[in-house]
């Protein structure tokens, strides 16, 4: 990957990480309900996939999310080099009249875009963008007293995904593909 490549997602991946956390900050002076969660999962191969949901009413909520992931292959004397980043948006309903948000059972449409670019040690580049949306249901749990405590979140569903290639190639990919998530985190 060529380094001024590289430079812009990072600016870009910093910029909105720093969004992020301002609306969190701006969220909590009212001390209502708030989740921030990563996908531990995720992490272990090197994808960073963190997000932040924001209650609006005793059965509904918002969560926004950024993925980022970069990674590095080498096959003989072949080197490709690629990364990532994305984001994603969601509006949950909230099933269990005992439990109010982000507590229980919950149904939640979703879309997400994602850009990302490889290259080879040839100085080959394509880029791909990559729209998604869909349907999931899932169940968090908030462990502790009150309204905060440790969040765990496993959730399953399926999407249509779009891939198509940004460069002069001609790769364009279309499909359900079924989608499942684990997230970890605090609530608060």
């Amino acid at each position: 990957m060529h380094l001024k490549h590289k430079k812009l997602t990072f600016k870009i991946m910093k910029k909105v990480l720093v969004v992020i956390a301002m609306l969190a900050l701006g969220f909590t002076a009212n001390a209502q309900k708030n989740v921030i969660k990563a996908n531990p999962l995720g992490l272990a191969f090197g994808v960073g996939d963190f997000s932040y949901e924001r209650v609006v009413s005793d059965n509904q909520a918002f969560e926004i999310g950024l993925s980022f992931a970069s990674a590095k292959v080498t096959s003989g004397s072949e080197v490709v080099s690629s990364s990532a980043i994305g984001g994603e948006g969601k509006y949950k309903f909230y099933f269990s009249s005992a439990k109010d948000a982000p507590r229980g059972w919950y149904a939640a449409p979703f879309v997400s875009y994602a850009v990302s670019s490889a290259n080879n040690s040839a100085g080959t580049d394509i880029g791909f963008s990559t729209f998604s949306g869909g349907a999931l249901a899932g169940y968090q749990w908030v462990f502790g007293g009150g309204d905060s405590g440790f969040a765990l979140d496993l959730n399953f569903g399926a999407q249509y995904m779009s891939v198509s290639a940004t460069e002069s190639t001609s790769v364009n990919i279309q499909g359900f593909l079924p989608r499942l998530g684990l997230s970890i985190g605090y609530a608060w």
